[in-house]
Protein backbone atom coordinates (compact mmCIF):
# COMPACT_ATOMS: atom_id res chain seq x y z
CA UNK A 1 0.00 0.00 0.00
CA UNK A 2 1.44 3.38 -0.96
CA UNK A 3 2.00 6.19 1.52
CA UNK A 4 -0.65 8.29 -0.28
CA UNK A 5 -3.21 5.49 0.02
CA UNK A 6 -2.36 5.02 3.70
CA UNK A 7 -2.79 8.74 4.40
CA UNK A 8 -6.01 8.84 2.38
CA UNK A 9 -7.50 6.08 4.53
CA UNK A 10 -6.87 8.21 7.62
CA UNK A 11 -8.53 11.43 6.40
CA UNK A 12 -11.46 10.04 4.44
CA UNK A 13 -14.82 9.07 5.81
CA UNK A 14 -16.70 5.87 5.11
CA UNK A 15 -20.25 5.00 4.21
CA UNK A 16 -21.96 1.79 3.16
CA UNK A 17 -23.86 1.24 -0.05
CA UNK A 18 -27.46 0.43 0.88
CA UNK A 19 -28.95 0.74 -2.60
CA UNK A 20 -27.63 0.41 -6.13
CA UNK A 21 -29.84 0.26 -9.22
CA UNK A 22 -29.80 1.31 -12.85
CA UNK A 23 -31.60 4.62 -13.15
CA UNK A 24 -31.40 5.28 -16.89
CA UNK A 25 -29.45 4.08 -19.91
CA UNK A 26 -26.26 5.71 -18.62
CA UNK A 27 -26.91 6.33 -14.94
CA UNK A 28 -27.08 4.46 -11.65
CA UNK A 29 -28.74 5.48 -8.40
CA UNK A 30 -26.37 4.81 -5.51
CA UNK A 31 -27.61 5.24 -1.93
CA UNK A 32 -25.01 5.58 0.82
CA UNK A 33 -25.65 5.39 4.56
CA UNK A 34 -23.60 5.64 7.73
CA UNK A 35 -22.80 7.57 10.88
CA UNK A 36 -20.36 9.78 8.97
CA UNK A 37 -23.40 11.31 7.20
CA UNK A 38 -25.25 12.20 10.39
CA UNK A 39 -23.92 15.68 11.17
CA UNK A 40 -23.10 17.07 7.76
CA UNK A 41 -23.11 20.77 7.09
CA UNK A 42 -24.62 20.43 3.65
CA UNK A 43 -25.95 23.00 1.19
CA UNK A 44 -27.98 21.68 -1.78
CA UNK A 45 -25.78 21.83 -4.86
CA UNK A 46 -22.67 20.59 -3.10
CA UNK A 47 -20.69 17.56 -4.23
CA UNK A 48 -19.07 14.46 -2.77
CA UNK A 49 -15.55 13.25 -3.65
CA UNK A 50 -15.54 9.45 -3.93
CA UNK A 51 -12.18 7.65 -3.91
CA UNK A 52 -11.21 4.41 -5.67
CA UNK A 53 -8.05 2.37 -5.41
CA UNK A 54 -7.94 1.89 -1.64
CA UNK A 55 -7.89 -1.91 -1.77
CA UNK A 56 -4.55 -3.43 -0.81
CA UNK A 57 -4.02 -4.90 -4.29
CA UNK A 58 -4.56 -1.57 -6.09
CA UNK A 59 -1.65 0.75 -6.72
CA UNK A 60 -3.24 4.05 -7.74
CA UNK A 61 -5.68 6.27 -5.89
CA UNK A 62 -8.34 7.90 -8.07
CA UNK A 63 -11.13 10.35 -7.28
CA UNK A 64 -14.42 11.21 -8.91
CA UNK A 65 -16.72 14.05 -7.88
CA UNK A 66 -20.49 13.52 -7.82
CA UNK A 67 -23.32 15.91 -7.11
CA UNK A 68 -25.30 15.09 -4.00
CA UNK A 69 -28.74 14.35 -5.44
CA UNK A 70 -30.41 14.06 -2.06
CA UNK A 71 -29.49 14.08 1.62
CA UNK A 72 -31.62 12.77 4.49
CA UNK A 73 -29.97 13.53 7.85
CA UNK A 74 -32.59 11.60 9.83
CA UNK A 75 -31.86 8.42 7.86
CA UNK A 76 -28.15 9.28 7.52
CA UNK A 77 -28.40 8.69 3.78
CA UNK A 78 -27.04 10.34 0.65
CA UNK A 79 -28.34 9.76 -2.87
CA UNK A 80 -26.03 9.94 -5.89
CA UNK A 81 -26.89 9.64 -9.58
CA UNK A 82 -23.70 8.39 -11.21
CA UNK A 83 -23.51 8.87 -14.98
CA UNK A 84 -21.58 6.23 -16.92
CA UNK A 85 -21.07 7.81 -20.34
CA UNK A 86 -17.33 7.37 -19.93
CA UNK A 87 -15.55 4.07 -19.39
CA UNK A 88 -13.61 5.35 -16.38
CA UNK A 89 -13.26 4.07 -12.83
CA UNK A 90 -16.43 5.83 -11.67
CA UNK A 91 -18.50 4.18 -14.38
CA UNK A 92 -17.08 0.77 -13.49
CA UNK A 93 -17.70 1.37 -9.78
CA UNK A 94 -21.33 2.36 -10.35
CA UNK A 95 -22.04 -0.67 -12.53
CA UNK A 96 -20.45 -3.07 -10.02
CA UNK A 97 -21.70 -1.39 -6.84
CA UNK A 98 -23.60 -3.69 -4.47
CA UNK A 99 -25.34 -3.16 -1.10
CA UNK A 100 -22.85 -3.76 1.67
CA UNK A 101 -19.88 -2.26 -0.21
CA UNK A 102 -17.79 0.31 1.65
CA UNK A 103 -17.31 3.71 0.04
CA UNK A 104 -14.54 6.14 0.98
CA UNK A 105 -15.39 9.79 0.50
CA UNK A 106 -14.55 13.35 1.39
CA UNK A 107 -17.06 16.18 1.50
CA UNK A 108 -19.47 17.71 1.03
CA UNK A 109 -17.94 20.60 -0.86
CA UNK A 110 -18.25 22.66 -4.01
CA UNK A 111 -19.54 26.11 -4.87
CA UNK A 112 -22.09 25.51 -7.66
CA UNK A 113 -24.95 26.68 -5.43
CA UNK A 114 -28.09 28.79 -5.74
CA UNK A 115 -27.98 32.54 -5.37
CA UNK A 116 -30.85 33.14 -2.92
CA UNK A 117 -31.17 36.77 -4.08
CA UNK A 118 -31.67 35.88 -7.76
CA UNK A 119 -35.10 36.83 -9.14
CA UNK A 120 -35.13 33.74 -11.41
CA UNK A 121 -32.98 30.75 -12.29
CA UNK A 122 -31.89 29.21 -15.59
CA UNK A 123 -30.52 25.64 -15.74
CA UNK A 124 -28.72 24.72 -18.98
CA UNK A 125 -26.76 21.50 -19.36
CA UNK A 126 -26.77 17.89 -20.46
CA UNK A 127 -28.12 14.87 -18.58
CA UNK A 128 -24.92 14.55 -16.55
CA UNK A 129 -26.09 17.75 -14.75
CA UNK A 130 -29.59 16.42 -14.06
CA UNK A 131 -29.23 15.27 -10.44
CA UNK A 132 -27.42 18.51 -9.57
CA UNK A 133 -30.15 20.65 -11.13
CA UNK A 134 -32.85 18.57 -9.42
CA UNK A 135 -31.19 19.16 -6.03
CA UNK A 136 -31.10 22.91 -6.70
CA UNK A 137 -34.64 23.04 -8.11
CA UNK A 138 -36.11 21.40 -4.98
CA UNK A 139 -34.80 24.30 -2.88
CA UNK A 140 -36.64 27.00 -4.82
CA UNK A 141 -39.91 28.48 -3.65
CA UNK A 142 -42.82 27.73 -6.01
CA UNK A 143 -43.11 31.40 -6.98
CA UNK A 144 -39.48 31.69 -8.19
CA UNK A 145 -39.36 31.48 -12.02
CA UNK A 146 -37.23 28.63 -13.38
CA UNK A 147 -36.30 27.93 -16.98
CA UNK A 148 -34.38 24.81 -17.97
CA UNK A 149 -32.96 23.13 -21.05
CA UNK A 150 -31.45 19.69 -20.45
CA UNK A 151 -29.89 18.03 -23.49
CA UNK A 152 -30.12 14.27 -24.00
CA UNK A 153 -29.21 12.36 -27.12
CA UNK A 154 -31.85 9.72 -26.33
CA UNK A 155 -34.97 9.78 -24.14
CA UNK A 156 -33.82 6.69 -22.19
CA UNK A 157 -30.89 8.70 -20.80
CA UNK A 158 -33.27 10.89 -18.76
CA UNK A 159 -34.56 10.09 -15.26
CA UNK A 160 -37.10 11.64 -12.91
CA UNK A 161 -36.24 13.40 -9.67
CA UNK A 162 -36.25 11.53 -6.35
CA UNK A 163 -39.93 12.34 -5.83
CA UNK A 164 -40.84 10.95 -9.27
CA UNK A 165 -41.50 14.39 -10.80
CA UNK A 166 -40.09 15.72 -14.09
CA UNK A 167 -39.81 19.48 -13.39
CA UNK A 168 -37.10 20.31 -15.95
CA UNK A 169 -37.42 20.68 -19.73
CA UNK A 170 -35.55 18.02 -21.70
CA UNK A 171 -34.50 18.55 -25.31
CA UNK A 172 -33.74 15.27 -27.11
CA UNK A 173 -31.37 15.81 -30.06
CA UNK A 174 -28.21 14.28 -31.49
CA UNK A 175 -26.31 17.47 -30.61
CA UNK A 176 -27.16 20.82 -29.08
CA UNK A 177 -24.85 23.77 -29.68
CA UNK A 178 -24.69 26.83 -27.45
CA UNK A 179 -26.75 28.74 -30.01
CA UNK A 180 -29.35 25.97 -30.03
CA UNK A 181 -29.55 25.97 -26.22
CA UNK A 182 -30.22 29.70 -26.39
CA UNK A 183 -32.89 29.32 -29.08
CA UNK A 184 -34.73 26.65 -27.08
CA UNK A 185 -34.47 28.79 -23.93
CA UNK A 186 -35.90 31.76 -25.81
CA UNK A 187 -38.87 29.70 -27.03
CA UNK A 188 -39.48 28.72 -23.40
CA UNK A 189 -39.60 32.38 -22.31
CA UNK A 190 -36.03 33.33 -21.43
CA UNK A 191 -36.55 37.02 -22.29
CA UNK A 192 -39.66 37.19 -20.10
CA UNK A 193 -37.57 36.38 -17.01
CA UNK A 194 -36.07 39.88 -17.14
CA UNK A 195 -32.54 38.77 -16.27
CA UNK A 196 -30.80 40.98 -18.84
Amino acid sequence: MSLLTSLARQVMQQATVVGAARLAAHAYRITLAGLALQHWTYTPGQTLNVFFGLAAAETSLRKRTYSVWGYDPARQEVELAVCTFSDGPGAHWAAQCRPGDTVHFYGPGGQFLLNPAAPAHVFLGDVSCLSHFYALHRQLAPDVPVLSVIHAQHREEVFADLDGRWPLHVEVAATLSAAQYLRVAETLGLRKLGLG
